[in-house]
């Protein structure tokens, strides 16, 4: 089988940005003045239970490609696959509940459709460096996926994945009951992570990134609470403290900053400048997208 999730896997952005005066690789995250405030001030960005996200279906329909893969897979499985297979079905929905968290990144750092959620408040984009945010992952046991929309593509890792777990089963000589079952949650548990950076194709202007969890016990120390309005939303803190740079300046991963389309953009441009004068050398400038396009 060719490797095509694992090639999925090594992509690497390539944006720029446009207010960024160094080229280098770069992704971006939208917020908040509140979200900007709590990233800069913890160190930490906050990935999301996937569940509570507005397209969390996505992954539930990604799931629903594991399962129809799997019983597919099953029908012309020796006997040892077919145990895997069938128990990894059962678990499906178990794990359809599972806890999975994702921090979102753009490719573009000035993008209408992002500000226009922030309803003319105030948002704040955030660039981070790619290299930078591959160690932010790496350190959580996170990993930085781009975002797939094609449905065909879906089903083709989704078909891909279970060919090569199959491929692993037959590797083994004999498999015990207890080897059958850690198996099944295995399969299972590493397809999630896949399923996150599934989305619908009406969102493909996005160009999105995730930072992807591995499947996180609830009693995980880095998970924890948040309220919203009407919610209370479980969230993973991921340090983004990357030690200190060459000047003995904190450094986070983030080297600009566009402050969104505002009546009171300049000042929270002006503030936004105090918040981050710890850290390495950072750019902040302003969208160029008028505050009446919003």
């Amino acid at each position: 089988m060719p490797n095509t999730i694992e090639d999925h896997f090594a992509l690497l952005p390539n944006s720029n940005g446009s207010h960024s005066v160094i080229p280098k690789p770069r992704l971006f995250h939208y917020t908040t003045l509140a979200g900007y405030l709590g990233i800069v001030s913890q160190k930490a960005i906050w990935a999301t239970n996937i569940h509570y996200l507005n397209d969390s279906e996505e992954f539930s329909y990604g799931l629903r490609y594991l399962t129809e893969e799997l019983a597919a897979a099953s029908t012309h499985a020796d006997h040892a696959g077919k145990s895997v297979l069938l128990r990894a079905i059962e678990l499906v929905d178990l794990y359809r509940q599972g806890f999975v968290y994702t921090a979102s990144f753009a490719e573009d750092d000035d993008l209408l459709s992002q500000w226009r959620g922030y309803s003319g408040g105030g948002g704040i984009c955030l660039g981070f460096v790619a290299s930078d945010l591959q160690e932010i992952a790496a350190k959580a046991e996170f990993r930085l996926i781009r975002c797939i929309y094609e449905q065909s593509q879906k089903a083709l890792l989704a078909q891909e994945f279970v060919a090569n777990w199959l491929d692993a089963i037959r590797a083994k000589t004999t498999l015990s009951d207890d080897d059958v079952e850690q198996l099944a949650h295995e399969l299972v548990t590493r397809y999630q992570q896949l399923a996150c950076a599934f989305k619908d194709p009406s969102f493909r202007e996005e160009n999105e990134w995730r930072l992807v969890s591995k499947f996180v016990p609830l009693d995980h120390p880095s998970v924890k609470v948040r309220c919203t309005a009407t919610m209370l939303v479980p969230y993973f803190e991921v340090s983004l403290d990357l030690g200190l740079d060459n000047e003995g300046r904190s450094n986070i991963g983030i080297d600009s900053i566009v402050v969104g389309p505002s009546l009171q953009r300049e000042r929270i441009l002006q503030a936004a400048t105090i918040a981050v004068r710890e850290f390495s050398e950072i750019s902040l400038s302003l969208s160029e997208i008028p505050y009446r396009s919003l």
